[in-house]
């Protein structure tokens, strides 16, 4: 008698081989690290495009667009607890055209469905799910969605089911739900001539946002909020220009973190933000965008008594990134990543290790940098018991002398741990950011190996990152995705930082044009503020909404790069009226940028 597979079995083979298949074939070979790495993913992912498009139209099958990114532990976990699962995979696979997008390549789309997904469904955060007509317009959306029912919330299964059911049984219905979120969403985005502050009206608006702000200063441990707990960089530069209590606050928190675990005293590279209030527990993730925007802040404070150290911290994050994140074109990577299970602990001592990696050395390094026996992450931080008896390395703001050779030897014990990921996905306008950096510490601190480094990186964004010599902007290194205003404005902050530094002509003409084409397609001179798209929309944008997201913003990196007057006249009014807006202490970038304007 013939063996046979049993039926279900066949089943699942016929489902799942052409799915595999076509998922590594459509994915493998975007330059996207976050879709590169869904390649192998059970759904039936294609990227956003006119492939995808056409496959809906044609099929006349809803699309579902999920928006994550390799940063985001919540788009991490649903592609590992959601997308995984087989059922979820069949269901997505047989009813919908399923689109992946990389949220830090299309900011355009994160734009557009943020506002939708907060204006019309009262939803916030990261990731988003979408649920599109053939037509490319949402006729359901969510947030982040959980594997399964929890806590009240609805699990992906039961909202896609939901979206399948409504689109089966009333394809017109969810045809005139769309068109009805597009004119709603229409009538939102619209431009507002912003009042006009005098000088001292803003002043006044400065100082309530700084008291705000300092209101919620943690005296004893620095920083602002409780955990989880940012840096906030653009924040402190702002508290800087401000009051002496402003400045005294900015001041304890750059000393504070320069000192916590929160840097790296191995490599001096500075991880994304702290999970609790002492900044003891990092999130195990160092991006190129937090170096460049620390450095920034370290700059503009070292001054007096806190000069030496600060200028040694700040040249602490850009060594970092030009040690670990660079590539050997010139460009960088957007960061490394062990937030993963696979990494657990990599960045995490023993008492023990440090004793057989430093020997004689060991005690003086470990009292320097709080290491404790039975390990210095207290049971409450540490929920899951996955760092007990480990230690997690506090920096210390004036190092000792053997210092280098003991972190020297422990990062070469720490390279034989599994490499971290890379996210390969820096944006134009991160390295922009970067140029600046280097720029400006260059010139502050006279040291030529920075101005070496921005000159080589000036050379390497041109060739990596413009369409033409115009000043045409890719969003990401091999993409074909159009730069965002965010990465103009940058750009231009960068290449304006360098021109003066490094006195460089030919870098302010460049900063002189992006500014140009950034005005021409996306400002809007009335309201003051930058859209997320031009005037002739791409395909699958049905409106033109404003750039948000991204931080910092268009809108304060314009500021900063020493624009015409004209424009930041208009920005900074803007901004002005938005501080009216918020019922929370406002966003430091903004705040930052409107001190500086004239």
């Amino acid at each position: 008698m013939t063996n046979r597979l049993p039926s279900a079995l066949l089943l699942l083979l016929f489902i799942w081989s052409p799915i595999a298949a076509r998922s590594a074939t459509s994915l493998a070979g975007e330059p996207s690290t976050y879709l590169q790495g869904q390649a192998d993913s059970a759904v039936e992912w294609m990227p956003w495009g006119d492939a995808a498009f056409a496959r809906a139209k044609k099929e006349q099958k809803p699309v579902f667009l999920f928006i994550g990114s390799a940063a985001s532990e919540l788009s991490r976990a649903m592609g590992r607890q959601t997308f995984s699962n087989a059922e979820t995979a069949a269901l997505l696979n047989q009813t919908f055209v399923c689109v992946l997008v990389d949220r830090e390549e299309h900011p355009e789309l994160v734009s557009l469905y943020q506002t939708y997904l907060s204006e019309l469904k009262q939803l916030t955060g990261q990731p988003l799910n979408l649920w599109l007509t053939p037509e490319l317009l949402p006729y359901e959306g969510a947030a982040y969605l959980p594997p399964t029912e929890e806590w009240g919330k609805s699990s992906f299964s039961k909202i896609a089911q939901q979206a399948k059911a409504a689109w089966t049984s009333d394809p017109a219905g969810c045809r005139a739900r769309a068109n009805e979120a597009v004119i709603q969403l229409a009538a939102l985005v619209k431009a507002v001539v912003p009042a006009v502050s005098t000088p001292e009206k803003v002043k006044a608006k400065l100082t309530a946002a700084a008291d705000a702000w300092r209101a919620q200063f943690d005296a004893v441990n620095g920083g602002f909020t409780e955990a989880p707990k940012n840096p906030d960089p653009e924040l402190l530069r702002f508290l800087l220009r401000q009051s002496p209590a402003d400045r005294d606050a900015a001041l304890f928190t750059l000393r504070a973190l320069a000192a916590s675990a929160l840097r790296d005293p191995l490599d001096h590279g500075f991880f994304r933000y702290s999970t609790d209030a002492k900044w003891h527990l990092p999130y195990a993730q160092k991006n190129l965008a937090d170096q460049a925007r620390i450095a920034l802040a370290y700059l503009d404070a070292a001054q007096g008594d806190d000069a030496k150290n600060f200028a040694a911290v700040a040249r602490g994050a850009l060594d970092y990134a030009l040690a670990h994140l660079i590539r050997p074109d010139g460009t960088f990577d957007a960061a490394e990543d062990t937030t993963g299970e696979e990494f657990a602990g990599y960045y995490a001592w023993t008492d023990a290790e440090i004793d057989a990696a430093l020997g004689a050395d060991a005690a003086a390094f470990k009292t320097a940098h709080g290491v404790e026996a039975a390990g210095n992450i207290s049971a409450d931080d540490d929920l899951s018991g996955k760092m007990k008896g480990k230690n997690l390395l506090r920096s210390v703001l004036v190092p000792v002398a053997e210092d280098a050779s003991a972190a020297a030897r422990l990062l070469a014990v720490r390279a034989g741990r599994p490499a971290p990921l890379r996210d390969q996905s820096a944006s134009a306008g991160v390295h922009g950011l970067m140029l600046a950096a280097l720029a400006r510490a260059g010139e502050q601190l006279n040291e030529p190996r920075y101005l070496k480094a921005s000159a080589q990186l000036f050379e390497a964004v041109k060739k990596s990152f413009f369409f033409s010599a115009e000043g045409d902007l890719r969003r990401m290194r091999g993409s074909a995705v159009s730069a965002a205003p965010a990465d103009y404005a940058a750009l231009t902050f960068g290449c304006h930082e360098f021109a003066r530094a490094a006195k460089r002509k030919d870098a302010g003409e460049l900063a002189t044009r992006l500014l140009g084409l950034a005005t021409m397609r996306f400002f809007d001179a009335t309201s003051g503020r930058y859209y997320a798209t031009p005037a002739l929309l791409p395909v699958g944008i049905f409106i033109r909404s404003w750039s948000v997201g991204e931080v910092p913003s268009a809108e304060s990196l314009t500021i900063q790069s020493g624009a015409p007057a004209e424009p930041i006249k208009v920005i900074a009014a803007a901004l002005a009226a938005s501080l009216d807006e918020v019922s929370v202490p406002a966003p430091g970038d903004l705040l930052l940028a409107l001190s500086l304007a004239p």
